[in-house]
């Protein structure tokens, strides 16, 4: 059973708890509402429907209780249930299916060569503003079919609407000003697209969409805004600590020299030991008995993902790198319908990112100095990330 308990998975020394339940409670409960830290409860809470989005709520306790943006996230995919849901979900899904994904790969190489950090530097570089904030925008432009130019406004309306997780009430006016210029941005690339006529990108096909009587005018922005604010700024972070994670891991990047098929695992193992989106809020919709606990219907109920990735009962020395875990399938994109519908592409790019460091700087280290890597609010956070790159052994990354 539940009862108030000391632990609380948004303090700054949160992450001083190794991992799983804590004191043998999976489920406790704090100021914040309930906390789920093992892996076992933590992924039959994200797979239950009657547990449904905090974002609308948290919008809400911001003081943006009616207006065009708390309108988006009220019958945004993520705050749909059932078949809205499924509809909603569908084409995104089917866009985002896995010869995209993979298309995307020479499209990423020719990203890197192109902003390649190496080129002409002197001393450390930092990885995190020469590569991982600048990937996935470029990427969502591509997919978007916007111009290239664009990726830095894309990347500063990510980071300026999804400010609203780091859950402070005076981010009110800038969250609120970041959204009204991304509803601008895109109303105008719509009307663009359809004068110049659709091609074959994301955006295009949910205008395809929208004629095909699939989606009304308000789901394509509404479709389209959600792309956009989950494009970058988590995918930025996630990338940094990836890249963090494996170059102080010496002899598992030698491995990745010498064998790069194990590129995919690592990027997973280090997704599982500093998971970006460290917390995933919901809300309990009804009475719903959880760990010999009722929860009362509207309460706060807060996965802590950083901790059920490393629940000793789940991962066997969870707090180790290792290359050959089995039944690695963290939580760091959640689970369940509302599973993050981008995670396939967000693995490539970061896939690709240590593929191209290998490639062309398989000496690469990090420096502590001028590295800025932290753990607040329930998740990892990127500020710097300098590197020493060493030299570039190959200009070829085909």
């Amino acid at each position: 059973m539940s009862t108030v308990h000391a632990f609380d998975p948004f303090a700054p020394d949160s992450s001083e708890h190794t991992g799983g339940a804590v004191d043998g409670r999976s489920l406790v409960q704090g100021d914040y509402g309930f906390a789920v830290l093992d892996f076992e409860l933590a992924t039959a809470v994200l797979r239950d429907n009657r547990f449904i989005n905090a974002a609308l709520t948290l919008m809400e306790q911001f003081g943006i209780t009616e207006g065009p943006v708390h309108d988006f996230r009220s019958k945004s995919v993520i705050m749909a249930e059932g078949k809205r849901h499924i509809r909603l979900r569908t084409p995104l899904a089917r866009f985002m299916g896995p010869t995209t994904v993979e298309d995307i790969r020479a499209v990423l190489r020719g990203i890197l060569d192109d902003i390649d950090p190496g080129r002409g530097a002197s001393g450390p570089v930092d990885l995190n503003a020469a590569i991982a904030q600048k990937i996935p925008a470029r990427i969502y432009c591509h997919l978007a079919g916007a111009p290239a130019e664009d990726a830095p406004l894309v990347a500063r309306l990510s980071a300026g609407t999804l400010a609203l997780l780091q859950r402070d009430p005076r981010l009110t006016d800038s969250i609120l000003a970041s959204y009204d210029e991304l509803f601008t941005y895109l109303r105008a690339l719509i009307a663009r697209k359809r004068e110049i006529g659709l091609g074959d990108d994301m955006l295009s096909f949910l205008i395809r969409q929208e004629d095909e009587g699939k989606l009304d005018s308000e789901e394509l922005l509404s479709e389209a805004t959600a792309m956009l604010e989950a494009s970058s700024v988590n995918t930025a972070h996630q990338t940094g600590l990836v890249v963090w994670t494996l170059l102080r891991e010496r002899d598992t990047w030698k491995r990745l020299r010498s064998d790069p098929s194990l590129i995919p695992a690592a990027v997973v193992e280090a997704c599982r030991l500093y998971p970006r989106p460290g917390i995933v809020s919901k809300i309990a919709s009804a009475d719903i008995e959880l760990a010999d606990t009722v929860i009362p219907a509207g309460s706060d109920v807060h996965v802590a993902v950083w901790s059920a990735n490393r629940d000793p009962e789940r991962f066997e020395n969870p707090d180790d790198f290792d290359l050959d875990r089995r039944r690695n399938q963290p939580l760091t994109f959640s689970t369940g319908l509302h599973g993050c519908l981008g995670q396939s592409l967000a693995k490539v790019e970061m896939e690709e990112v240590v593929r191209f460091l290998l490639d062309r700087y398989p000496e690469a280290t990090v420096v502590d100095e001028g590295t800025d890597i932290g753990h607040g609010g329930g998740r990892w956070l990127v500020g710097s990330l300098a590197v020493e790159l060493g030299p570039s052994v190959s200009k070829d990354i085909s």
